[in-house]
């Protein structure tokens, strides 16, 4: 008889664990449905992008020609006030320009954009 009464426990132990669970995966897949109308790309949320750490991006890919974060000049100007817009330094770390080569086989849009960003927020010391 004892037996029967905790085999009967555990199988009222373990349906009460497999209803919460079911309970809890149904209010889920509730909370996670679009709202009513909205297309699949407008309720699945937009991947993050993960950050990029443009001074990193420059120490690898630049610092050899500009030296000091870009502060210096080296083989490669210094870059730091450069009169270049934004667009003009995007597209000279696309193309490049000799002796520099261009980066558009080796980085990203995003990471070419992210160190033009970089480089025009380099103040000069000098002036």
């Amino acid at each position: 008889m004892k037996f029967a009464t905790m085999r009967t426990r555990l199988l009222l132990a373990l349906s009460a664990s497999i209803a919460v669970g079911m309970m809890a995966s149904a209010n889920a897949a509730e909370d996670a449905a679009p709202a009513a109308g909205a297309t699949a790309e407008e309720a699945a949320p937009a991947p993050a992008k993960p950050a990029l750490n443009a001074r990193k991006l420059f120490a690898t890919n630049c610092s050899w020609c500009h030296q000091d974060y870009g502060m210096k000049a080296a083989d490669g100007p210094k870059l730091a006030g450069t009169s270049l817009t934004e667009a003009e330094v995007i597209d000279r770390i696309t193309r490049g320009k000799t002796p520099m080569p261009g980066f558009r086989k080796i980085m990203t849009a995003d990471q070419i954009e992210a160190l033009a960003k970089y480089i025009k927020g380099l103040k000069d010391p000098g002036n």
